[in-house]
C-alpha cells in the first residue's frame, strides 16, 4: 500500500532552541525520530552532516532526502552517484537559473533527464525561487515541452515571488495544479504574499488553509498514479532566520520546533483524507 513519509529538514533545526546540529547531530536526529518523523533531509555539500545522517537513518531503516544545487548534467550525475552510494531515499535537485529562454531551459533539462533516468535512485526537481523554476509561467512552458519532469513541490516560493494575495484566482490555482500533477515529493511551509515563511495559524489561518488544500490535492494526484509499495515524502522545512520572522531583538516570534510538529500532524491528517 502506498505510504507517506514525513521528514524533518536538518537545516530547519539550525538555531532552533534545544538543538545543536553542528556539534551534536545524532542527538538532534534522535529527537526528530522520537517526535514521530519518518526521517530527515540534508544537503550533500555538508559532508560531515550528510555522513552522520546517512549512517543514523540507514542503520534504523529510515528514510533521508539528499539535496543539491546543480547546473549541468555532469554535475547532477556526480551528485546522483553520491546520493545512491550513501543510501538516500531520493535526490532533491534545485536547478541553477533562472534562464532567459525556454529553449535553453529545455536543452539543459533534456541533458539532466538522461542522467535522472539512469540514476540509482529517484531524482526530483524542486520548484524554488532564484532557480530555473522561479517564474511560474516560464516553468509551465518548460513543462509543456517536458511534461514528465518529476517535481518536488515547494509551493511557497510561487506565492511570495509572485506576491499572490488572497483570494487566489482560478488561473493561479490551475497553474499550481499543473505542478501538483507532477509532484513526486513535497517541501512544506506556509507563505504569504510577502513572507516566505509565516507563523502557522492565528491571522495566517487562511494561508494555512490554502496550502493544506494544495497539499491534499497533490496527495490525491500522487495516489491516483502510485503503485503498491510506493512512498511519497513530505519534508517539513521551517527554516531559521531570515526565513523565520523575528522581533526587534532577533528572537523568533514562534516556537519553530513546535510548529514543525504541528505541520507533521496536519500533513498526516491530510493524507488520511486523501
Amino acid at each position: 500500500m502506498p505510504r507517506l513519509l514525513v521528514l524533518q529538514s536538518i537545516w530547519g533545526l539550525d538555531q532552533c532552541p534545544g538543538f545543536d546540529v553542528w556539534n551534536d547531530l545524532e542527538t538532534a536526529l534522535q529527537a526528530v525520530i522520537d517526535a514521530g518523523f519518518d526521517g530527515a533531509g540534508t544537503n550533500l555539500v555538508r559532508k560531515e552532516r550528510t555522513a552522520v545522517t546517512a549512517r543514523f537513518m540507514n542503520e534504523r531503516g529510515l528514510a533521508w532526502e539528499a539535496q543539491v544545487l546543480a547546473g549541468s548534467a555532469d554535475e547532477l550525475a556526480r551528485y546522483a552517484d553520491e546520493a545512491a552510494r550513501l543510501g538516500a531515499h531520493h535526490l532533491n535537485v534545485q536547478v541553477r537559473g533562472p534562464l532567459d529562454r525556454v529553449a535553453d531551459a529545455v536543452r539543459l533539462m533534456e541533458g539532466m533527464e538522461v542522467v535522472r533516468r539512469a540514476a540509482g535512485l529517484p531524482v526530483f526537481y524542486e520548484t524554488h525561487r532564484a532557480r530555473l523554476s522561479q517564474d511560474l509561467p516560464f516553468f509551465l512552458r518548460l513543462l509543456d515541452a517536458l511534461p514528465d519532469l518529476p517535481l518536488t513541490a515547494d509551493l511557497c516560493h510561487y506565492v511570495v515571488a509572485g506576491e499572490w494575495d488572497l483570494p487566489i484566482d482560478a488561473a493561479k490555482h490551475a497553474a499550481i495544479d499543473r505542478v501538483l500533477r507532477r509532484a513526486h515529493a513535497f517541501h512544506g511551509r506556509v507563505a504569504t504574499a510577502h513572507q516566505v515563511q509565516a507563523p502557522i495559524g492565528g491571522h495566517h489561518q487562511p494561508w494555512l488553509d490554502l496550502f493544506a488544500g494544495w497539499w491534499r490535492r497533490g496527495f490525491d494526484h500522487w495516489r491516483a498514479r502510485a503503485a503498491a509499495g510506493d512512498t511519497l515524502s513530505f519534508m517539513v522545512e521551517l527554516g531559521p532566520p531570515p526565513y523565520a520572522v523575528v522581533d526587534s531583538q532577533g528572537r523568533e516570534l514562534t516556537d519553530r520546533w513546535q510548529e514543525a510538529q504541528r505541520l507533521k500532524d496536519l500533513v498526516r491528517g491530510l493524507w488520511q483524507q486523501a
